[in-house]
């Protein structure tokens, strides 16, 4: 009868497979306590910390559409103060896109109440801060209107202008039409009717387009 050649641990060549998973992690955890330790800690702190800035990110948001929604409701009230409360409440603000939009309600209140200056050098602010195109545009619309309201019909058009060039989702038809508005104000009526006659390409199929050629008939006689 053959021999049979007990296997020793010391015999085997590969890791000893005598000891089983649970226990090299036991062996690792123990040699590398502090490691594995701080490794876990960190882990906890971090997902405890990514659960409580989300937390107060939403708190932060719920307030600034608190606040926004006082401002609104600042501007519905017949107050002859109503725009220092206006800004009392803008103070109030985080940077972020709520206070860009309450920059926008200010800007608009100052330009409802012919303060142009300082409606521009809101709108001015969006254009400077907001990453919004919306807001972007807006504000050029609104720094168009404030010049037009001030008879400075050069830098008006300029602002129009710049609208055009960066199209969003404000209504282009009006911008066109404030357009050659200033150009005829500003004495420039070829500049007018050449605005005129692209906004009968562009906006053939709007429902104001014979406002359009009824100003291009008046121009032209």
């Amino acid at each position: 009868m053959a021999k049979t050649e007990k296997l020793r641990r010391k015999d085997l060549i590969q890791p000893d497979q005598f000891i089983s998973t649970t226990d090299i992690l036991i062996a690792y955890f123990s040699k590398h306590k502090t490691i594995v330790t701080s490794i876990v800690i960190s882990l906890i702190v971090v997902v405890f910390f990514g659960l409580w800035f989300k937390s107060n990110q939403n708190k932060k948001s719920l307030s600034m559409e608190s606040l926004y929604f006082k401002l609104e409701q600042t501007i519905l009230v017949n107050d002859n103060n109503k725009i220092k409360k206006m800004e009392i409440l803008l103070d109030q603000f985080s940077e972020g896109a709520q206070k860009q939009r309450a920059f926008l309600l200010l800007a608009d209140e100052y330009f409802n109440n012919g303060s142009y200056d300082k409606a521009i050098e809101y709108y001015q602010n969006i254009l400077d801060r907001s990453s919004s195109p919306l807001n972007q545009q807006l504000a050029n619309v609104g720094i168009a209107y404030s010049f037009e309201g001030q008879k400075d019909y050069k830098n008006a058009i300029n602002a129009y202008k710049n609208t055009i060039k960066h199209p969003f989702e404000y209504p282009l038809f009006d911008v066109y039409v404030g357009l050659a508005r200033c150009y005829e104000l500003n004495n420039e009526k070829n500049e007018a009717l050449l605005i005129l006659r692209e906004m009968q390409t562009r906006f053939s199929n709007n429902l104001k387009i014979d406002s359009v050629n009824n100003k291009i008939n008046e121009l032209t006689q």
